[in-house]
């Protein structure tokens, strides 16, 4: 029977062969428990054993005092190289990750969800670039570039729906105006019929005047300017009459 340092001394050996199984990068310790030990270590590798390593000869009470242990180690060559490159990796991306799941780090701050919310344009900001949008839609196709003109009113399109989703109060009417006054737009810009042109996006000003009254807002009401954009050439291409033939 072994004494009282006896027994620590094994369990210390035992913590010992552990941490130098786990912390070597080219093999691995094998540790398995034959007896019970006063720290009950039990540690098998599980990656890359085969049965027979699973399950090592025990040694017998007959056999010879010095293998009269409690543990038995087994040296095992480390045959996962790249499982352990991978397990590196793996920390390496989690080290670089926000430990708040409601924050977002960028290369320069950390962020809130809240405050990314606030960076987000609000109804005015949409809408400044819809008028500005539908704008120079109106020019383009009076120049007679209908395909510019096409290209503003699929704008103002995509900003409405950027609108639908930061405000979801407004999302029905929005449908409902690309439905009934965006798409007669597209529809005039793709014959080349400038008086349909001019009638549709007559009737979706006035049809998003109205909104605003329904919306609260009535002391917003959006006119045509009077002058043209200065800052493109609203004229037709060449092709222009080409690729509506296509079509």
């Amino acid at each position: 029977m072994r004494t009282k340092g006896e027994a620590q001394t094994a369990a210390l050996e035992e913590i010992l062969h552990g941490m130098a199984m786990l912390s070597n990068r080219t093999e691995r310790r094998t540790l398995r428990r034959l007896r019970q030990s006063a720290a009950r270590l039990a540690v098998v590798a599980a990656a890359e054993l085969t049965p027979a390593e699973t399950e090592p000869e025990v040694a017998r009470r007959n056999d010879d005092a010095a293998w009269q242990r409690d543990l038995r180690v087994g040296e095992i060559a480390d045959r996962a190289p790249e499982g352990a490159a991978a397990t590196v990796l793996h920390v390496r991306t989690i080290a670089a990750m926000s430990t708040d799941p409601k924050r977002v780090k960028t290369s320069d701050a950390e962020l809130s969800l809240e405050q990314i919310a606030e960076l987000l344009p609000g109804t005015g900001e949409i809408m400044q670039s819809v008028g500005n949008a539908w704008w120079r839609c109106a020019y383009a196709a009076r120049g007679g570039n209908f395909d510019l003109a096409a290209y503003f009113a699929r704008r103002v399109r995509s900003l409405q729906h950027k609108l639908a989703i930061v405000r979801p109060k407004y999302a029905e009417d929005l449908a409902s105006f690309e439905r009934d006054h965006i798409a007669p737009v597209l529809s005039a810009c793709d014959a080349g019929d400038l008086g349909a042109f001019e009638r549709a996006h007559a009737r979706a000003v006035d049809a998003a005047n109205e909104l605003h009254v329904k919306w609260g807002k009535a002391y917003i009401r959006w006119t045509l300017p009077e002058e043209a954009p200065t800052d493109l050439d609203l004229r037709p291409d060449a092709g222009q009459d080409a690729r509506r033939s296509k079509r």
